[in-house]
């Protein structure tokens, strides 16, 4: 398998089954695959998106942010591999200086299947304003990256119904009378005083004693790893962590949230934590009817699909069996896909702390009546080939996706057999 570094400003992860099953399984994500580093410079861009939020949607009366995946593809037009050491250098002197306020690199693994053996992909997440300038700077990457390595980029942005906050009380989730499933990201930055104070031990003990009980059916733990320039232009790295929900939209849940944010900051003197709310999203635990609005005209959406590793408690799937189930399951039916790893926990029926690695396939597909078929195969096949209770599925069907930003060919959106 490839390697696939994922990049976000604020990772985007999944998991949590709301279901009550004598053995729960526990879902997790981010944006993503296996061995999976993630940062985000929570600082800086706490400081700076906070005053867009505030002068942008007190004009505009809508979101201030939205969501950027670009998607780089890690092979050269003559078949070369982009280096690691490349990469960063193109991070360094490209994308972090039109994004200053920050961004998250994973590491992972992924895979195109569109070719014959596997191809690395990087994923850069940006949380940025919806402008023009925004889309130029975008565009100016994507061409520079083009130019200097004669790979591909594909843009995927996220915008509807996604709210971006960076502390307690900013009432990000609309309490619904009858309460929906969202999807809330919690980004950790983990530096104090620009030099990393939090140790991996610390937020384990911050997550087991401030999250999971406020939230015990499960949760998503991304490692990160981002950056950002300080006021003075120095280039700062920060390790960081991202806890991925899947919750219920009721007041409740939000106070836990604003409970869980306010704790962080007073124990760790952070100026700030960074929440992504994404209301708008569909969640199924199992092969299910109706799980995709078939379009009459196809549009672009995307599915995940996370995959608990237990049975019977203990971890039962190993790397080479769920490599095997990509092959023949997965790449049975879409071209392209990206796999990522994660760890996560809940409490089970007696309170015990119960942690799981699972994977989580990312697919970003036409929403028609086949590859919903196709995704139900899967995760049929899943839990019956690994004696599982259920999958968790998260469909987003209000993205933009951008084909062709650099007239490249290597990238399938059309992404079936």
């Amino acid at each position: 398998m490839m390697e696939l570094n994922t990049a976000w400003n604020a990772q985007a992860g999944i998991f949590a089954a709301l279901e009550t099953p004598t053995s729960m399984p526990t879902w997790l994500a981010q944006s993503h695959p296996l061995d999976t580093n993630v940062g985000w410079s929570q600082t800086r861009l706490g400081e700076h998106a906070a005053s867009l939020e505030a002068s942008h949607t007190a004009s505009t009366g809508t979101p201030s942010l939205i969501q950027q995946d670009l998607y780089f593809g890690q092979t050269r037009s003559n078949g070369c591999p982009i280096s690691e050491a490349e990469f960063q250098r193109f991070v360094d002197s490209i994308i972090t200086p039109r994004f200053s306020a920050g961004l998250t690199i994973f590491n992972a693994e992924g895979q195109l299947r569109k070719y014959s053996g596997e191809d690395g992909i990087t994923v850069i997440t940006l949380y940025a304003e919806d402008t023009s300038e925004s889309q130029a700077a975008i565009d100016q990457i994507v061409k520079r990256y083009r130019q200097q390595f004669g790979a591909s980029v594909l843009q995927v942005t996220n915008e509807d119904e996604l709210k971006v906050g960076f502390g307690v009380d900013e009432n990000l989730i609309d309490n619904d009378p009858v309460p929906e499933l969202i999807q809330v990201d919690l980004s950790f930055g983990r530096n104090i005083g620009n030099v990393e104070g939090v140790s991996q031990k610390q937020f384990q003990a911050f997550v087991d004693r401030e999250i999971t009980p406020r939230f015990p059916l499960g949760l998503t733990n991304f490692d990160a790893k981002g950056q950002f320039l300080s006021g003075n232009g120095q280039l700062i790295r920060e390790p960081s962590e991202t806890i991925s929900l899947i919750i219920e939209d009721t007041q409740a849940n939000e106070t836990a949230i604003d409970e869980i944010v306010a704790a962080y900051i007073k124990q760790f003197q952070q100026e700030s934590v960074l929440i992504a709310v994404n209301e708008d999203i569909t969640v199924a635990f199992g092969p299910t009817q109706d799980l995709i609005d078939n379009d009459p005209i196809p549009e672009r959406i995307q599915v995940d699909l996370f995959f608990g590793r237990n049975i019977g408690g203990v971890e039962g799937v190993s790397e080479s069996q769920f490599q095997d189930f990509l092959n023949t399951a997965v790449g049975g039916y879409f071209k392209q896909f990206t796999v990522l790893d994660a760890d996560g926990q809940f409490l089970s029926s007696t309170d015990d702390l119960v942690r799981e690695r699972s994977k989580e396939v990312s697919l970003v597909i036409e929403d028609t009546q086949a590859n919903e078929n196709a995704i139900n195969a899967v995760v049929s096949d899943y839990i019956k080939r690994f004696q599982q209770e259920s999958v968790l599925v998260v469909v987003d069907e209000d993205i933009r996706v951008n084909r062709n930003p650099a007239k490249s060919k290597r990238w399938d959106t059309n992404n079936t057999r």
